[in-house]
């Protein structure tokens, strides 16, 4: 099985999955000023990260908006692939909110995959408030794609010479 991109990153944070071929993406660049900087790791066959909402990620007052809650569980499905040297890309995804979600606390997101094909995987995504209190889950399908050959993709308005 082909090595993800993450292999080849610094060894100072050994089980970083971030793939250094996207720093503008906007949940996990951390080139992105606009961005979430979703740091994603490694946790034995599962993509783990935190991430806290900030005061404009509100929707109804005091709550995290839900569509930025599904932004993660789609961030988190993709990675969820990573830790089994496979990437892809979402092709279908789904979530439920089960709690209302606060501002200014960190949550937990745990990406599993469920199933793999020559074509694709499955993956279950898990967001959790501090107290281990189940807020949103999510499930989808990705289909594989190779990140190093989707970076060089042509940028919107790039000169195609």
């Amino acid at each position: 099985m082909a090595a993800g991109p993450a292999d080849s990153r610094d060894m100072t944070e050994p089980n970083l999955l971030n793939p250094p071929e996207f720093p503008d993406c906007f949940v996990c660049g951390d080139a992105n000023p606009e961005g979430f900087g979703l740091r994603v790791y490694r946790d034995g066959d599962e993509a783990v990260a935190s991430y806290t909402p900030r005061m404009a990620h509100q929707g109804y007052p005091e709550r995290f908006h839900g569509g930025l809650v599904a932004l993660l569980v789609d961030e988190m499905l993709v990675y969820a692939g990573a830790p089994h040297g496979v990437w892809g890309m979402t092709a279908r995804v789904g979530y439920r909110l089960r709690r209302p979600i606060p501002l200014d606390q960190e949550l937990l997101l745990r990406g599993r995959l469920t199933k793999r094909t020559a074509r694709g995987f499955r993956a279950t995504v898990e967001i959790r408030l501090p107290d281990g209190t189940l807020a949103a889950e999510g499930e989808g399908t990705c289909v594989i794609a190779d990140p190093a050959s989707l970076a060089g993709l042509e940028r919107p308005g790039g000169d195609d010479t």
